[in-house]
């Protein structure tokens, strides 16, 4: 299992993705313990113009549910951003979210439905109290702790329709728990997370919403206009006890409503006691509370078990007649539906490797119910069908193929290059295609290079994390002083051109190629230097005494030029001359005024005067 870090946080594993981020399991060592973290990674779709503005108020609204402290909520230990990801350290808790009990073949008892709700009510007038407004209530975000307890998730993390939206005006998530002025647009208080919570204590009665519709518009007309189906269908599980308080708490105006959660408990716990109350006959068993009706009918039912088990056998034997007459079709498999979405849009959606129409999506009720997978560029997602996925949209979300990486390894003003190529001075952002593997390389003065390989197809958080392990360490620094004698002349260190003066320079410590060349007495001397961490060595480049070279020529005037031997010709003037020279060997070059060809010859001069150098054109000079 690959381990990535994120802060000071161990990434152990993922728990899920969605549209907003992904959860993983993760340890925190500074305080022993494991926490569950959300990234979210929403901000990526936004324009740069909104990203900064709203990755801010995500900070500041996730700091302030860090402030709630109650049994009911998830606690949030940490809120922060590191490597560019905004991310979340929450409580990890065990459990199921209630979304795997909203289908009509598990559903749960109306007791322990009324129970968890009134908990979620509980914590959300706690919240609302301490002035947050969820935004975001739904089965997803309620997870059932044990037989009825319960904890709510996700504080802050919606902002209604208008965050709720990406660049491009898709919605992120369903809307069939939003209230109607939640649609509207309007202001928001907790009255509005009530609504939402009733629309999923209706869900949890009767494994059906209150709002449906075939398309997105459709569910948000019917929330804003339509009323919500009749309760009242579902006689069996909601009573009219229940019924009559989902109708007050499903009303359009929020006025109508329960004005805060403390009267929304209440009245939900009367109406739940009331219906607990109601003929046996207005509640038979779903598959949760089969075993309670099961036990109290036969505590007051007369035994018939006679009849009963007659009729099975004629009904039985009917069944097998019709079973085995010609002609007649095998009994039709339940299906389930669903609908599916690719997060970001446009992928190609396979169910059991066939393509699928993500409009609709019909699977077996019974498993194995099949797998799906997504593929969005480089990247593919898959899903493994289950039964809690029935009347749900599922959303395949990949992550991004590209990405944005600062670049900073801690010294400012390095080069950066990606890839090969010169991408300019940290800090630097850059953008990857992550279905490829970079390559980031850094390198400054007086420090180590770095070098980072982010593989194919990394997420974003893995390649953030790679840019920002890159580090550059400076290196063990000592000092190098030029000896005064060569002060005056062009003096380089490792090829290049460096300051000399009085003052010993800072050089990083090691072996080191130091040069002094002066053009004009064709001097060039060089030495290598082993300069030790924290101490101070004197160059050792000694200038010798100069030899005079003197060129008489016959006619005067003929030019002269002059070269170590294999380096190039310099012109050093019109003859007869005298110039000072390293000691060495020469060839010398001198070219009649009158033109014709030149004489070449070569001389060896030492330290202090030597015998002119005499060439004649025409008649030998004396």
């Amino acid at each position: 299992m690959q381990v990535d870090t994120l802060g000071r946080y161990r990434i152990d594993k993922e728990l899920g993705r969605g549209a907003m981020g992904r959860v993983f399991l993760a340890y925190d060592p500074t305080i022993d313990r494991r926490v569950a973290i959300k990234t979210i990674q929403i901000f990526a779709a936004l324009p740069a113009a909104e990203r900064d503005a709203a990755r801010e108020r995500f900070l500041r609204e996730a700091r302030a549910a860090g402030k709630l402290l109650h049994p009911g909520i998830v606690t949030v230990f940490d809120v922060g951003e590191a490597e560019g990801v905004p991310y979340l350290a929450m409580e990890y808790v065990q459990g199921r979210t209630l979304d795997a009990f909203c289908r009509p073949d598990a559903l749960l008892p109306v007791p322990t439905v009324v129970a968890l709700v009134a908990g979620a009510a509980e914590a959300l007038a706690f919240a609302h109290k301490n002035g947050i407004v969820h935004r975001d209530v739904k089965p997803g975000n309620l997870m059932r702790v044990g037989d009825s307890g319960i904890k709510v998730m996700d504080f802050g993390l919606a902002k209604g329709p208008a965050s709720s939206m990406t660049h491009d005006g898709a919605l992120l998530g369903t809307p069939n728990y939003m209230s109607p002025e939640q649609i509207r647009g309007e202001t928001l208080d907790g009255r509005s997370d009530l609504f939402s919570l009733a629309v999923v204590l209706y869900e949890l009665l009767t494994g059906e919403k209150p709002f449906s519709g075939d398309s997105v518009s459709s569910v948000l007309y019917r929330i804003v206009h339509e009323p919500p189906r009749a309760a009242d269908l579902h006689l069996e599980r909601v009573p009219p006890p229940l019924a009559a308080f989902l109708a007050r708490a499903l009303s359009k105006a929020p006025d109508a409503r329960f004005q805060d959660g403390a009267a929304f408990v209440a009245a939900l716990r009367r109406a739940g006691a009331a219906a607990d109350e109601a003929p046996l006959a207005h509640r038979p068993a779903s598959s949760g509370d089969a075993a309670a009706v099961t036990e109290r009918a036969s505590q007051k039912a007369p035994r018939r078990w006679p009849y009963m088990v007659g009729a099975a056998v004629v009904i039985a034997g009917v069944g097998l007649l019709v079973l085995g007459l010609p002609g007649r079709r095998a009994p039709v498999v339940p299906a389930s539906h669903a609908t599916v979405r690719t997060e970001p849009p446009g992928g190609t959606v396979l169910f059991d490797g066939k393509p699928v129409d993500q409009s609709g999506l019909s699977f077996p009720a019974g498993g194995p119910f099949g797998l799906l997978t997504a593929t969005l560029g480089c990247r593919e997602v898959k899903h493994r069908l289950e039964a809690a996925d029935a009347g749900r949209e599922i959303v395949l979300a990949a992550d991004p193929l590209q990405a944005e990486i600062t670049v900073d390894p801690g010294a400012p003003g390095a080069r950066v290059r990606v890839n090969g190529r010169e991408a300019g001075n940290a800090p630097i952002t850059v953008t990857l295609d992550l279905c490829r593997e970079n390559t980031i390389e850094a390198g400054a003065v007086n420090f180590r290079s770095a070098e980072a390989t982010i593989r194919a197809q990394a997420t974003p958080l893995e390649a953030r994390n790679a840019a920002a392990a890159m580090r550059l360490e400076p290196l063990p620094m000592g000092r190098l002083s030029i000896p005064a004698a060569v002060a005056r002349l062009h003096v380089t260190v490792d090829g290049q051109p460096t300051r000399a003066g009085n003052a010993p320079m800072e050089i990083p410590a090691g072996r080191h190629a130091v040069r002094a060349v002066d053009d004009e007495r064709f001097l060039d001397v060089a030495a290598d230097v082993d300069v030790p961490e924290g101490g101070t060595v004197e160059a050792p480049l000694a200038v010798p005494a100069m030899a005079r070279l003197v060129v008489q020529t016959f006619p005067p005037n003929c030019r002269v030029e002059l070269r170590r031997s294999g380096a190039a010709w310099r012109a050093i003037g019109e003859a007869p001359l005298r110039r000072d020279v390293a000691p060495g060997r020469y060839d010398v070059r001198v070219a009649p005024p009158e033109g014709g060809e030149p004489h070449e010859e070569s001389v060896s001069v030492r330290a202090g005067d030597n015998p002119p150098v005499r060439i004649s054109f025409g008649r030998p000079a004396r």
